[in-house]
């Protein structure tokens, strides 16, 4: 107690000496006003966090982990192994629209493959964000009513067994062994994306599609384009367009504002492009 109160009567005579020097008083006030400058930063990046809209908190929120990741099909079990093995099993296995699976993520959704700390990733973030608070609005709305979803797969993702993989053929972080696994699909949609009618009209370089093929003899695994944002098409009316699956890809989105890149996204969704008047599918009513 006596040092309860020999601490509160040093305070006092603190507080006494400020309140008699008069010098010391407009130190304090434009001190107070530079600390609270100062921590104007921070404290909007507290409130963004705390809000869920801080740079990467959207794609973090749809991420498929690659925690876990083995370079073996046969044993890895990632989250990320799991939406793709759907993938494959959809695009390769199905002999009959019958025995796709459409429970397991959706008919539709967008897949991105992302890294951080990436200004293009970024940018497709923002946008993301965008449109998902404005979907089914006049100005994005789905041609099939259908409903927002996205997931997200982190090239720069670390997993803790991935000093177990240093020295092996795919390499030792947890995405080149998911590639490595998963080299089949790509292998096989690449040139499929390559062709497709959004890249032809556009007249875009082939460079970020090879890559996303993985036949990049040099450096097959490095050069994967991130972002590279696909849209996973499941429905029937993909399955009679021969469209089915990973059926459109961007590796960037070039707006000027959020907005005009989440345009972007929801004609991709409804597979329209800015080059022709025709379209893929007879959009629903």
């Amino acid at each position: 107690m006596v040092i309860l109160k020999a601490i509160g009567a040093f305070f006092v005579r603190i507080w006494r000496w400020i309140k008699e020097t008069a010098w010391v008083q407009p130190l304090l006030i434009v001190g107070a006003i530079f600390a609270v400058i100062f921590s104007i930063p921070y404290i909007t990046s507290w409130a963004s966090e705390w809000s869920g809209n801080a740079e990467g908190a959207f794609f973090a929120d749809s991420r498929q982990s690659l925690e876990g990741e083995t370079d073996s099909i046969d044993t890895s079990n990632s989250a990320a192994d799991r939406i793709t093995r759907v993938i494959e099993k959809n695009m390769f296995t199905a002999k009959t629209y019958e025995e796709v699976d459409t429970a397991s993520y959706g008919e539709k959704f967008y897949l991105v493959y992302n890294a951080e700390n990436s200004a293009a990733s970024t940018t497709a973030e923002e946008a993301f964000r965008e449109l998902s608070d404005n979907w089914g609005t006049t100005s994005f709305t789905p041609s099939d009513k259908g409903d927002f979803r996205i997931y997200t797969i982190y090239a720069s993702e670390e997993s803790s067994n991935d000093e177990d993989y240093e020295i092996t053929t795919n390499g030792s972080t947890a995405f080149s062994r998911y590639l490595g696994i998963h080299t089949e699909l790509f292998n096989q949609v690449g040139p499929e994306l390559a062709e497709a009618p959004y890249r032809e009209r556009a007249g875009l370089d082939e460079t970020n599609y090879v890559n996303f093929a993985l036949n990049n003899a040099d450096t097959p695994i490095e050069s994967f384009p991130t972002p590279s944002i696909l849209l996973v098409d499941f429905s029937e009316e993909a399955w009679d367009a021969g469209r089915f699956g990973m059926s459109e890809v961007l590796f960037s989105l070039s707006g000027s504002t959020a907005r005009e890149n989440a345009s972007t996204l929801i004609d991709m969704w409804n597979h329209l492009d800015p080059y022709s008047e025709d379209n893929l599918f007879t959009l629903r009513d």
